[in-house]
């Protein structure tokens, strides 16, 4: 039974297991007011009983807000803790919210949370709830609401509940079994990938003069490509060798059908500063095979290993060494990203470990570049971009020195790039096969796959380390991203590994809009570029129940201003009524389904290995070793200031796989850190907030 508390009751702390604060009153022990100007009791609209806790910053200058605190006192160190509260959002502004975490209140950085979670929707009260343990320090753990820019919100009626919150109900003693028929997955159905029909004439890139001795081959392979597009020739070739691209421009094929490139085993090495390297589009039947892609490491290096051998006593800056190179050849480096590197494999994620971010997008205002002083040929003095940063090179980095530079946490994974220039873009194919196809770097994601593409496969195709080096990074983001298609995926016998994110992202983009009109909706977060007059927008409630209704878009007005865009979209059919706060929205003209995954490797990768929002999957007889985030996550959610992405997950096999060592971050703690990862979330992510409606279903795991 949960025992309530009111706030003018005393309470010892440890004598009860469960507490409510309901602010009847203030001054209890268990919480604080973190900062007068912005928290107090108030009689204004209470959500429970005759008082809550209104937070109102909207005259702060400030990003962070700190405003009050429950739990702080009574809150045991390595304990698992529920916690639910109600809020409501009156008014927030731009990409302001309330920001709930979970650390002692005697730290002042992120160093030590144990949970966050970001409100964001205005509107009614909802009860959010929130699960976590707190690490062994015994330390002044507690509850602490603070917000990003300026809000106006009210906060009552929090329940802390020691234990997970899940209870254990019996099943009955000879009951019957169920008359329902089981839906039982059956994953991926047959089908067949064509190739090229046999080609009458062959072209060599050397016809045109590409050259391994040339500084950019770039105006030679176009030409050759140009000329087998108007001759119909069904078959270009390249003569062994290393070939070197230097022009922005990407090598392009596009319009082809039933044509074949061989590379022969050549490489292609890239060094530009925009833009794809490589891009199919709109081919059909097309066989792309024998090559290697790469990007110059001598005078660029996409990613490096970092040792960090000393830090300054108040954490402004970390001395550290590039041990690998005897000379950093770029002087005008790029610090996106600072990764743990797990000292053992020499690969991300290690337990407890931690990253440092710098700058994520390049030439993004809310992302400016690192500060750094070269100390030498391969030594550099990195500076600390915030006190909180500042505060976790002495709490974490510090600490990790002082137990020896090979330490876990010395040692770092430098990503100099993140999302800048995709190595191979596949968009709106058909029948198109690659094989036998190796990455061994590219700055964002090895391969993107978009628009109408469908049929398609990777055969024996690899995002590995080149070999004879100790680079530790191929791609900077995704290995394959797969933002929208039309499905019908194949990958047998790949090996993907050491990338900067998810091996395998399948997914469709969504979006969210609420009712303006009969015809209209009002998009929140949502850039609707990829839709057409025509388009078939199906219509979901905001928990992902179906209304029943698919739209057909007609038009848009707006204008898309970054990540705080709005658009008013018009359709043909009058709108139903929105139960919720809009309507998530699914563009029919797309569905990623029907993906086979079949004796694959996925390793030593950050994020996960397989991130799966599609229907009808079949992944068998992989392999999966020290993804840093879990190997498998089947998902679908929305939020109202990053992404949106999956129409559901359905009839999925995972059968006869191997899992060793995966999520050694301990990801998903709340979930017991597991192997295999599902979940919905609503308007964050992650949420609280769930949804009854099985938008995730049929599942089958065997034999692994």
């Amino acid at each position: 039974m949960l025992k309530k508390l009111t706030i003018l009751a005393s309470l010892g702390a440890g004598l009860l297991s469960a507490w409510t604060f309901d602010f009847e009153a203030v001054g209890a022990p268990g919480t604080k007011i973190l900062n007068e100007k912005w928290a107090r009791r108030s009689v204004e609209g209470p959500l429970a009983g005759s008082a809550s806790m209104r937070i109102d910053t909207r005259e702060s200058k400030e990003t962070w807000n700190p405003c009050f605190a429950v739990g702080g006192g009574l809150l045991k160190p390595d304990t698992e803790y529920t916690a639910s509260f109600q809020c409501r959002l009156i008014e927030t502004q731009g990409d302001s919210f309330v920001h709930i975490i979970v650390r002692p209140l005697d730290v002042g950085d992120a160093s030590m949370d144990v949970a966050r979670i970001n409100l964001t929707d205005s509107g009614p009260a909802v009860r959010t709830r929130l699960r976590f343990r707190t690490k062994p320090a015994d330390r002044a753990w507690a509850i602490q609401v603070h917000t990003h820019s300026r809000v106006l919100a009210v906060l009552d009626d929090f329940r802390i509940e020691e234990g997970t919150g899940e209870r254990f109900v019996a099943a009955t003693p000879g009951a019957s079994p169920s008359a329902r028929p089981l839906a039982v997955a059956t994953g991926c159905p047959d089908f067949t990938i064509e190739l090229p029909r046999p080609a009458a004439k062959t072209a060599s890139v050397a016809d045109f003069g590409a050259k391994a001795s040339l500084a950019d081959n770039t105006e030679a392979f176009l030409a050759a490509i140009a000329h087998c597009a108007s001759n119909r020739v069904g078959r270009l070739v390249v003569p062994r060798g290393v070939y070197r691209f230097t022009n922005n421009a990407p090598i392009r094929f596009e319009g082809l059908s039933d044509f074949e490139f061989d590379g022969q085993g050549s490489e292609f090495i890239w060094l530009k500063e925009k833009n794809t390297l490589m891009q199919v589009a709109r081919c059909e039947r097309v066989l792309f095979r024998n090559f290697f892609i790469d990007w110059d490491w001598d005078r660029d290096p996409l990613g490096s290993i970092l040792r960090v051998e000393a830090v300054a006593p108040d954490g402004a800056y970390l001395d550290a060494v590039f041990p690998d190179l005897a000379r950093f050849p770029k002087r005008e480096m790029r610090v996106a990203i600072l990764e743990g590197l797990d000292p053992a494999t020499l690969s991300v994620g290690f337990e407890n470990g931690f990253n440092f971010g710098f700058e994520f997008y390049k030439g993004r205002a809310d992302t400016p570049p690192a500060k750094y002083d070269w100390l030498g040929d391969n030594r550099v003095r990195l500076y600390a971009k915030d006190p909180g940063q500042r505060a976790r090179f002495t709490n974490e980095v510090l600490s990790a020195v002082k137990k020896g530079p090979r330490e876990a946490g010395a040692l770092f994974r430098v990503r100099h790039y993140v999302y800048d220039m995709v190595g191979l873009h596949l968009s709106d194919n058909t029948n198109l096969t690659l094989s036998n196809v190796t990455v061994y770097s590219a700055p964002s994601h090895a391969f993107l796959s978009s628009g109408e593409q469908h049929h398609w496969q990777f055969l024996n195709t690899h995002i590995i380390r080149r070999p004879g080096t100790k680079r530790p990074l191929t791609c900077s983001a995704d290995h394959h991203h797969i933002a929208q298609s039309l499905g019908y995926f194949k990958m047998i016998g790949c090996e993907f590994s050491l990338g900067g994110d998810d091996c395998l992202n399948v997914h469709d983009t969504s979006g969210f809009a609420s009712k303006t009109g009969p015809k209209t909706l009002t998009t929140k977060n949502m850039d609707p570029g990829s839709y057409r007059p025509g388009d078939p927008i199906e219509l979901r409630q905001d928990d992902y129940s179906p209304t029943g209704l698919t739209a057909t878009y007609r038009a848009r007005k707006g204008e898309w201003k970054g990540r705080k865009g709005t658009y008013e979209l018009e359709f043909d059919e009058a709108l139903p009524e929105q139960k919720g706060r809009g309507f998530i929205l699914f563009n029919r003209r797309f569905g990623s389904r029907n993906i086979l995954i079949r004796d694959c490797f996925f390793h030593d990768n950050k994020a996960r290995g397989l991130l799966l929002l599609a229907d009808h999957v079949t992944v068998e007889g992989c392999r999966f070793f020290h993804n840093e985030m879990g190997a498998i996550k089947i998902e679908t959610g929305y939020t109202f200031d990053v992404w949106s992405e999956g129409y559901g997950a359905s009839n999925i096999v995972i059968r006869s796989n191997t899992f060793q060592n995966v999520n050694p971050i301990g990801a998903y703690p709340n979930e017991r850190q597991p192997v295999i990862y599902m979940s919905v979330y609503l308007k964050t992510d992650p949420s609280s907030e769930k949804t009854p409606f099985p938008i995730l279903n049929t599942i089958l795991i065997e034999r692994n």
